[in-house]
């Protein structure tokens, strides 16, 4: 007997949708009828759900996620995995931050944060590791301690991420190239950020505008140049983050085109909101890189359908409501980033699919076996397909939503996406085969999570 089987429901891959039964043993996905023909019989499972008029979804993978831990008031592991298993990502890669002390810098700090997660996570999750100035000799230690990935400001940031000179980021590129690892840049050049916010703060220029203008498009074009440029030369693997402008995603095309080992990622709120949006709502819509013009918005979509920008993150970066509030001080010294794990899967799904058309097939790409594949975890998540870890997300495509934040499992009730409506919600998650989200309820307990090592 099988432990559970999901029945009648219309699974999507990544090229196709068709109807068919799921059965999983001992948390892998163990047998798929009407896969190659249609479903002639119904086998006995302990559980059985029926999923008739429902899409089955991979669960998700989410490859930009700061997991609360950076500080305890913001949100912590229990709460931000909480909200990731209900909204349908079942496999977290967790990002080190700038504000996190110490940062992921080698391997001791690496083992013992894989510790934390492990007792406290409620999704399974890999890793990201630091790439500063200060760590290049740790590298290699890191990639034996299972980082997915090891992460550089670009921009430069708060404690141990001090922006690093392009020197030391063609070094350490050599470095990861060495043993085929995986580097990620957050894009905006700290030479031009540094001075426009300077200017910004000594000249007390308040105002949302002035903060989109210190951080410019050229920034972020300057940035991601100069690392395809020594990408290039090294032969290295990297992966660009959060790329907020058509123009930025053209370049990487380009590079991509001449051999390049690139990949890149958006965000869901580069692809549902804009400039406007932060101008008009406030600093809850602020992110780093900002949010563009609305046509940027569009021409991000376009990029996404054709692979070049091959994942959708959240970048969920919580913060308290005072941080994310200029009514009552300066714009520049109210906090960014925006609390969006919860939020992704359904608003990706509204506006990809209901609203402009696409395939439900590029969820199954953007979300789930594409990150999969990029993170080095692909064969275990990413797809639902025989051999698979029984991660599923049963979703119901015509379930009405409106977003509220105070009903969400984030620590702090703010989100940049409260209030948005749309069609089409996760309405069961399944990790390893066991039912984590169910009836509005998060189903299983901390530590349920566990450590995906990469696939070296």
């Amino acid at each position: 007997m099988f432990d559970i089987s999901i029945r009648n429901g219309n699974i999507v891959e990544e090229d196709r949708v068709y109807k068919g039964n799921i059965y999983i043993k001992d948390g892998k996905i163990v047998l798929i009828s009407g896969c190659e023909e249609p479903v002639t019989e119904v086998l006995s499972a302990a559980l059985v759900m029926d999923a008739a008029g429902k899409l089955i979804f991979p669960g998700a993978v989410d490859a930009h996620m700061h997991i609360g831990e950076y500080q305890a008031d913001f949100e912590d592991m229990q709460t931000s995995t909480m909200a990731a298993a209900a909204g349908g990502i079942t496999t977290c890669i967790d990002m080190p931050l700038n504000l996190n002390s110490p940062s992921v810098l080698n391997p001791e700090i690496f083992k013992a944060k894989q510790e934390r997660l492990s007792r406290e996570s409620y999704v399974d999750f890999s890793m990201w590791g630091a790439l500063v100035p200060q760590n290049l000799k740790e590298l290699p230690g890191l990639n034996r301690a299972g980082a997915a990935a090891f992460k550089c400001f670009l921009s430069g940031g708060g404690n141990d991420f001090s922006a690093p000179d392009l020197g030391m980021v063609r070094i350490a590129l050599k470095e990861i190239e060495a043993f085929n690892g995986l580097a990620g840049f957050h894009c905006e050049d700290y030479s031009i950020t540094r001075l426009e916010r300077e200017y910004v703060v000594k000249n007390k220029i308040n105002g949302r505008q002035a903060f989109l203008n210190s951080r410019p498009l050229v920034s972020e074009l300057i940035a991601t140049q100069n690392i395809l440029f020594l990408a290039g030369e090294t032969k290295a693997r990297v992966h660009i983050c959060h790329v907020s402008h058509p123009k930025v995603a053209a370049l990487i095309e380009k590079a991509k085109n001449e051999g390049v080992d690139v990949t890149a990622e958006t965000c869901s709120h580069y692809l549902t909101f804009s400039e406007e949006d932060y101008l008009e709502k406030g600093c809850l819509f602020g992110c780093a890189p900002p949010l563009r013009e609305p046509a940027a918005r569009e021409g991000l979509w376009d990029y996404v359908a054709r692979g070049v920008l091959s994942c959708v993150a959240s970048d969920h970066s919580p913060g308290m409501p005072y941080n994310r509030d200029d009514r009552n001080q300066p714009t520049y010294e109210s906090g960014f980033g925006i609390s969006s794990v919860q939020t992704v899967f359904q608003t990706v799904y509204d506006q990809g699919v209901n609203k402009r058309g696409f395939s439900p097939n590029l969820l199954a790409s953007c979300l789930s076996a594409n990150p999969a594949r990029r993170f080095g975890i692909y064969g275990r998540k990413g797809a639902v397909k025989v051999g698979f870890d029984g991660d599923i997300v049963i979703f119901d495509p015509e379930k009405e939503w409106r977003v509220d934040a105070k009903q969400l499992f984030y620590k702090q009730k703010i989100t940049a996406f409260d209030g948005l409506s749309g069609k089409g919600l996760p309405e069961t998650v399944l990790i390893r085969g066991v039912p984590v989200f169910r009836s509005g309820k998060i189903q299983t307990e901390k530590g349920f999570g566990r450590f995906v090592p990469v696939q070296k």
